[in-house]
């Protein structure tokens, strides 16, 4: 931890006091949060960003989607637009934010909503599209709704026990809210742990009687090109172009590849102008011939209209993700949603 982190200590104080004070309002019952007839799971994390919580908010979707007519609603950080929009084919990051159009790209037949209200959101979505489940895409914190379904998220190398408040840290609230969650997920882990890291990590969140804890690792798939003019192969010179919170994992899978990789990184969500494209293409420049932009399916969104209007023999890949629970516990990962959902 830093100094300057550790001086704001007295701030964090402050800032645990308020929310806890928040928090104890709702529990309580002294201020309401809105209940809805249909089942309304909620993913989030006490962190700030990085988790996965876009891909296993795919996952769920995936999961429900053929049996359920299945909505995600987000808030749309970094969009420029406000109030209640429904994706379409028209959806832009601009309009809805660069995660929910990765949603909305990425999975068919299902429908997608950004909202700052999300019962408002909610309201909507049942109204307007019949929804039968709607998944809250990083509404943890949001205690207006009430959820009847909550995933929580902790990541292998950050997890909230060793963590602190805001701004000493990057907990929006105390560890002790973990308790609102049904099940827990420790996501980006090494497909190689072990049972021992595994019951170790469970004793220091310390789930109660009721919540389940599952781990979960990421898996990069082969990337695909943008034009769909090109195949992939290994043994290339990459410029990894990505606006995400840790890029480091997915420099080391393409250099574990073979690839000479080359990094510019931005801050997450980052919205990328005429002015970043030109460094990107003098990068790409200093690389030598057939180098290529590979990002990451959220950046891709921001990054493929503007890469063609610079210079449209640019190359360029993203890098699918898929999500897989660890331990053989995939079974009882789905059948726990599911169940859920059947006896609403």
């Amino acid at each position: 931890m830093s100094k300057i982190r550790l001086a704001l200590y007295p701030f964090g104080i402050l800032y645990d006091g308020i929310t806890r004070t928040k928090n104890g309002l709702y529990n309580r019952g002294i201020l309401k949060s809105n209940s809805f007839p249909i089942p309304l799971i909620v993913i989030g994390n006490l962190s700030v960003g990085g988790t996965g919580k876009t891909p296993h908010t795919e996952y769920i979707a995936r999961l429900l989607k053929n049996d359920y007519k299945t909505a995600v609603l987000s808030r749309g950080y970094g969009r420029k637009t406000s109030g209640y929009i429904i994706a379409d084919k028209n959806a832009t990051a601009d309009t809805i934010g660069d995660e929910p159009l990765q949603i909305f790209n990425n999975i068919k037949n299902i429908d997608v909503a950004v909202c700052e209200d999300r019962t408002t959101g909610v309201k909507r979505l049942i109204t307007d599209k019949n929804s039968e489940v709607v998944i809250l895409d990083d509404a943890f914190q949001h205690r207006k709704i009430k959820g009847s379904f909550y995933i929580l998220l902790t990541t292998y190398d950050q997890p909230f026990y060793r963590d602190f408040v805001l701004p000493t840290g990057n907990l929006r609230e105390t560890t002790s809210n973990k308790n609102r969650a049904n099940i827990i997920i420790v996501t980006k882990c090494p497909s190689s742990l072990t049972a021992t890291e595994k019951h170790k990590i469970i004793s220091n969140i310390a789930p109660l009687p009721n919540q389940h804890v599952f781990f979960t690792t990421i898996s990069y798939q082969k990337p695909i090109d943008y034009k769909d003019t090109t195949e992939w192969n290994n043994d290339k010179k990459v410029l990894l172009v990505t606006g995400i919170v840790n890029p480091k994992p997915l420099k080391k899978h393409l250099t574990d590849l073979g690839n000479q990789v080359e990094s510019l990184n931005f801050k997450d969500h980052h919205d990328f102008t005429d002015s970043d494209i030109e460094t990107i293409n003098k990068k790409l420049n200093d690389l030598g011939n057939n180098a290529v932009v590979v990002t990451t399916s959220k950046d891709a969104v921001k990054l493929k209209p503007l890469l063609h209007k610079i210079n449209s023999s640019i190359t360029a890949f993203e890098i699918p993700i898929q999500i897989s629970v660890l331990f053989e516990q995939e079974n009882e990962f789905q059948k726990s949603i599911i169940h859920h959902v059947r006896k609403i």
